[in-house]
């Protein structure tokens, strides 16, 4: 067996067809197979040479496969159908007792277990029981076993397991397979058997360098044989090194508002070029990321009746017999599959439902009718696909079948981070944990998260050295739903490794997409007007006189209503200003839900009293609450899951009161006072005391922190300031600013769940956020847990016993002192801009992810269709990221 290295796939796969095609015509009378990614491209690629294949077969691996069974007369066994696969996990998960899963919703575990099972199939991931602690692994491996034995002698779960448990046979032949996309273990062992009585040779993408895109596949070439050319992209796109950008000039780049403008950019730039230089619409291919941009595409090649690859799928549940059958069930008695499916039977139908419901004949099992409907949906898939049969039709296709034998335009979409490249979750059925518990015995795996970002970074490699008259990469700024998009980090290692040029400028197109791109039709003048007055203020509303500040504006603020202002002008000019509110609906808003929060544990922190009894008390004061809660079965649940989850909290209040020597002073107290000439006023929810010490705590329903960075730039600050107003109301040292997360924790543990929780690992979910102020006596933090000796599980702090100091979420009077400066100094610089009347578009971002989902109000902002934010127009002001060390002094641990 010969096996066949390099990344330059083009110029390899063009080497071994022309190998192949001239060891063919000296040997006309030995038979030669291409088993290939993409038979269609191998074949105008064989093409090149010769006008007919007399002993050249190209085919795909799934036919390959199916003809080796055909051949060894293996007809009587079959595969898995997706029917039979439903039934049999059913059957599974109903009969046999599992540590980790559950019978009682069985549909949604057999969509994840599918795949699952087929994995450890090709992977040929088997393993004893016995042999494995994790009960989630003894689980699978039990559902695997289990399946099989449900499958018998003729009936296999992969055509691939199928041909391994036979003893099949191949003649002698010459077999090229191209194996990036067959590198599972069963996979491998059929090549391994073929390559006994046969001429094999495997290629991959591959070179052993550390790139994460030959991670795959060192294992499979260390004794290959290299066949590349290197290029400039092969040799440094996934170094991050800093390279001299090539001077090739056929790559280009343009960025657009949403994903919709970013896919008719291209529709219409294809439209140009047919036009300007007399192309064919099989000239262009359209590289997409993610089904997303399928809709998208389809859309709009539709509208423009522009021939194109992608199938237009109709959902079955839109079928009249999909909608009978799904009635009749309403009114049928509880039997067996079988039984209810001869009634069904009944029914004025498609054929393609009968034949459905007679493969069901078989099957004997008890099921209610309603269980019924829950299995119809989950087998019957069968869609209605319409293709395009033109031969002139634009190629598309998502980034792992990106393959061309002639040059083409190529244009790749959707260039954002975690979208293009894909963004691989550790969150599947076999975490990348239980891969590696098992690799440690020797046990053959599905690829892990990282060999998986790995395989997705060689195909991106492999579209990106197609053949190519043009390359163009484009990015959205936004989602349609005015969410933020970033370019990726591909997108800039590809701007720094290509010299990208703009796409030229478009001249057919749509009236409203002529003037989206710039243009400009004359006789329109009330139209021109207003988009002219439009750019030259760059959607920017004008600033407001001081009369009119002074007569929409409170003398008077929340430290909330400042820290809107700080997110974003024009929403406090809309909300505060105008008082411009959302039409009530009858979802239960979150300030509702709080204020219901904060009401019972406000008279439950030291009493106790009947939370069922308190709630309803509240609601009945509360007509709106009252109605939206009686009207809506939803609301109903949510409010008596809610009583649960306060039995929690207080549970867990009161236990932390318990061991802390802080105790509860003031409970909802008011607070006001001025801070450089500003009135601010506001409710601190709890206020505790323990000799000179006062902390404050905010009781919020989902998890909250101080960042103290975005503090000193204006983010979540009110706490900051209420223990600032609490000290000298009370004139007490200040002893912590803290959040407790209401909400109701989720305990993750890798242990048995017929063990018993340890009571710590429970009440350690429960931390406050937020900081302590402690100096070198450490008497705050002695008194907020006495007990701990490591880790509190009260507070964020820990005891370093060798370097005998505290560390974690603390801050030093002096640092309070200096932060509280820091945040003064910004809010009045706020203030200033507020009373000149400054409402300006510009709300705060950053150009990391995380932070910008912290400090972004645009994603849940209700104001989107007022302001209609502009990416070309309107930027986002860049938080900063700021030495604390130095302005603050001293260590800060949390930063």
């Amino acid at each position: 067996m010969r096996i066949i290295n390099g990344l330059n796939y083009s110029y390899k796969l063009k080497e071994m067809v022309k190998e192949c095609y001239m060891e063919a015509m000296k040997h006309p009378f030995e038979t030669y197979q291409f088993v290939a990614e993409d038979p269609y491209v191998v074949e105008q690629l064989f093409f090149e040479h010769t006008h007919c294949l007399v002993n050249i077969e190209i085919m795909s691996w799934s036919k390959f496969i199916q003809q080796l069974i055909i051949e060894n007369h293996l007809t009587k066994h079959h595969v898995l159908t997706h029917t039979e696969w439903v039934y049999y996990l059913r059957d599974i998960l109903k009969t046999h007792q599992f540590h980790c899963f559950s019978d009682n919703q069985p549909y949604p575990l057999i969509d994840k277990f599918i795949p699952l099972m087929k994995a450890y199939d090709l992977n040929h991931t088997i393993y004893s029981k016995e042999n494995i602690q994790n009960p989630k692994l003894k689980d699978f491996m039990h559902l695997y076993q289990a399946l099989k034995n449900h499958c018998g002698d003729f009936t296999h779960i992969t055509s691939e397991s199928l041909l391994n448990q036979q003893d099949f046979y191949s003649p002698y032949q010459h077999i090229y397979i191209e194996a990036d996309h067959h590198i599972e273990a069963t996979k491998q062992m059929i090549i391994h058997h073929l390559a006994v009585n046969c001429d094999v040779t495997l290629l991959y993408t591959h070179l052993p360098d550390s790139r994460l895109m030959n991670l795959p596949f060192h294992e499979l070439c260390k004794d290959a044989l290299t066949i590349d050319q290197a290029t400039h992209l092969s040799k440094h796109l996934f170094t991050q090194s800093h390279s001299v950008p090539s001077i090739d000039n056929h790559y280009f780049t343009f960025v657009a508002p949403t994903p919709h403008q970013e896919v008719k950019r291209v529709i219409y730039t294809i439209q140009q070029k047919i036009v300007d230089e007399g192309l064919h619409y099989c000239d262009f291919m359209i590289v997409y990321p993610n089904s997303s941009y399928v809709h998208l595409l389809i859309d709009t090649l539709t509208t423009l009746q522009i021939p194109h690859l992608l199938p237009i799928t109709t959902p079955c549940l839109y079928d009249k017999s999909y909608q009978t059958i799904l009635s009749a069930l309403d009114h049928l008695q509880d039997s067996s599959i079988s039984q209810i499916a001869h009634q069904l039977h009944q029914e004025e139908l498609d054929k393609d439902y009968y034949d459905y419901l007679e493969g069901l004949y078989a099957y004997q099992d008890n099921i209610t009718s309603q269980e019924f409907k829950d299995f119809f949906i989950a087998t019957y898939i069968n869609n209605h696909q319409e293709s395009s049969h033109t031969r002139d039709q634009i190629s598309i296709c998502p980034i792992d079948k990106a393959k061309t034998a002639k040059p083409q335009h190529i244009f790749f979409l959707g260039l954002n981070e975690t979208i293009f490249p894909a963004l691989i979750k550790d969150t599947g059925l076999l975490l990348d944990e239980d891969i590696e518990s098992l690799r440690k015995l020797q046990i053959t795996t599905l690829l892990n998260t990282t060999e998986q970002l790995g395989a997705h970074h060689n195909d991106i490699l492999k579209a990106l050295l197609q053949p190519a008259i043009s390359m163009t990469f484009s990015y959205s700024k936004q989602t349609l739903s005015g969410e933020t998009l970033l370019e990726s980090s591909l997108y800039k290692e590809l701007s720094t490794l290509l010299t990208l040029q703009p796409l030229d400028e478009l001249h057919y197109l749509p009236l409203d997409d002529y003037y989206l791109m710039g243009g400009l039709v004359t006789d329109k003048e009330l139209l021109n007007k207003n988009i002219q007055d439009y750019i030259h203020s760059h959607n920017q509303p004008i600033q407001l006189s001081h009369d009119s500040v002074k007569k929409l504006y409170s003398p008077t603020l929340s430290v909330s209503q400042i820290e809107t202002y700080n997110k974003c002008p024009f929403q406090y000019f809309i909300q505060y200003g105008l008082g411009i509110y959302p039409m009530k609906d009858q979802q239960l808003l979150p300030n509702e839900l709080g204020s219901l929060v904060h009401y019972v544990l406000s008279i439950n922190i030291d009493q106790q009293m009947d939370i069922e009894t308190v709630v309803n008390q509240y609601i009945l004061q509360d007509k709106n609450l009252q109605t939206k809660i009686s009207n809506s079965y939803i609301n109903q649940y949510f409010i008596e899951q809610l009583k649960k989850d306060l039995e929690i909290t207080l549970t867990v209040l009161k236990r932390q009161l318990k061991v802390s020597q802080f105790q509860v002073h003031d409970k909802e107290k008011k607070v006001q006072h001025d801070i450089q000439g500003m009135h601010f006023k506001g409710f601190v929810d709890r206020i505790d005391e323990y000799q000179n010490y006062v902390s404050i705590i905010d009781y919020k329903s989902s998890a909250k922190d101080i960042d103290i960075n975005l503090a000193m730039q204006g983010f979540n600050i009110q706490m900051l300031l209420y223990l600032k107003m609490v000290t000298e109301l009370y004139q007490k040292d200040p002893g912590a600013v803290l959040y407790f997360n209401t909400k109701k924790r989720i305990l993750s543990l890798n242990q048995n769940m017929s063990e018993p929780i340890d009571e710590n690992e429970f009440y350690k979910q429960y931390r406050f956020g937020g900081y302590v102020v402690d100096d070198e006596s450490h008497t705050v933090i002695s008194a907020m847990d006495p007990t701990f000796d490591k880790k509190s599980d009260i507070i964020n702090v820990t005891y370093v016993k060798s370097r005998n100091e505290y560390k974690g979420q603390i801050l030093t009077p002096q640092q309070l002192e200096c932060l509280l400066a820091e945040i003064e100094k910004h809010i009045y610089t706020l203030y200033l801009k507020m009373l000149e009347g400054c409402i300006s578009i510009t709300p705060k971002g950053s150009d990391q992810s995380a932070t910008h989902a912290s400090v972004n109000p645009c994603r849940y902002c209700q104001y989107h269709s007022i302001c209609g934010f502009d990416v070309f127009y309107n930027d986002y002001e860049m938080v900063e990221f700021l030495d604390i060390d130095a302005i603050l002094g001293g260590e800060e641990d949390a930063v």
